[in-house]
């Protein structure tokens, strides 16, 4: 935290240090562990008895209950979560489960979940927001399984006995799923964080902030200087958090916004795109359209349910005072 270098290269050297350490912040403490704890449940059979009871609920979102390892694998991130749904599903599934996965809350926003509204909203209001995700999940699903309507079987589940997992076969497998993590999301956090930097290191955070009033002042009743970490949240989201208490001058940020405004910049930061790594692997897996579709979806959504909360929350306030 001491190193603030002020020559460009310095300032390049700088973000790149801090694109690694992004990198592992999410990747040992949160990934790596959940990744290895669902392939050693996998390993003893206890997942695919998972799968087995929530076929049925799954059915109702057009998927099987196959999938459940990655929306499980998501919470860590929703890179090798879209990539093991690549692996295991195609066409129709794989698209629906790929999609609604973007919306399951990995690591990177749970850290802004439990950071912001476990300090200023409470318990019930960490509840609520991922209750509000679990809601906009099913209902996500039940409109894109009406829209990619099929009529097929139910899938044929083998159910393995009970067994004691092979810890080699383990760390091969635990490999093979987070290798997109080394390929993809590196690169991009690395190139963004220094793109970001040198962005505040010319000067163009105010600019940025300006263009984006319509956004951030109009449509959800936010300070102008909250632009810029709202914007470059789609590198890494628990890099806007930071760039939010940078941009407010102060980590107490109920100094500076109200309870409406905190629950709005939360959901808004909560729903709308992952992150560029997660737009990386759809690209890849699902192709162009797809993936760009997957992006005004959760950007809309977002739109829509931070209004939604702002116009609530303002309905609602004089009765709280």
């Amino acid at each position: 935290s001491s190193w603030q270098p002020q020559s460009t290269a310095g300032v390049v050297a700088r973000a790149i240090v801090d694109g690694f350490i992004g990198l592992t912040g999410i990747v040992v403490p949160y990934m790596l562990p959940l990744l290895l704890l669902l392939i050693a449940l996998e390993e003893i059979g206890l997942m695919h008895r998972i799968a087995f009871v929530v076929d049925r609920g799954f059915h109702k979102i057009g998927l099987h209950g196959g999938v459940a390892v990655p929306f499980l694998l998501g919470l860590g991130c929703n890179v090798p979560a879209i990539a093991a749904v690549a692996r295991s599903t195609s066409g129709r599934e794989r698209f629906i489960a790929s999609v609604l996965i973007t919306f399951v809350p990995c690591s990177a926003r749970s850290a802004i979940i439990l950071a912001v509204a476990g300090k200023y909203l409470g318990v019930m209001g960490v509840i609520g927001i991922y209750a509000l995700t679990l809601l906009l999940i099913a209902s996500m699903g039940l409109l894109l399984a009406h829209r990619q309507s099929e009529v097929g079987p139910g899938q044929v589940q083998e159910i393995p006995a009970y067994t004691l997992p092979d810890w080699r076969a383990m760390l091969r497998e635990t490999w093979a799923r987070s290798s997109d993590v080394l390929t993809i999301v590196t690169p991009l956090l690395v190139g963004g964080s220094v793109v970001l930097a040198l962005l505040g290191h010319f000067g163009f955070d105010g600019l940025i902030n300006t263009l984006l009033t319509p956004l951030t002042s109009w449509w959800l009743g936010l300070p102008l200087a909250l632009g810029l970490p709202l914007l470059f949240g789609v590198l890494r989201k628990e890099l806007s958090l930071l760039m939010i208490f940078q941009a407010l001058g102060t980590q107490d940020i109920n100094t500076v916004l109200g309870p409406p405004q905190i629950l709005t910049l939360l959901v808004f930061i909560t729903f709308y795109v992952p992150c560029i790594s997660t737009f990386a692997i759809m690209h890849k897996k699902l192709g162009r359209a797809q993936a760009w579709f997957s992006v005004l979806l959760s950007v809309g959504v977002a739109l829509l349910l931070s209004a939604i909360v702002r116009m609530l929350m303002r309905a609602v306030q004089p009765f709280l005072l």
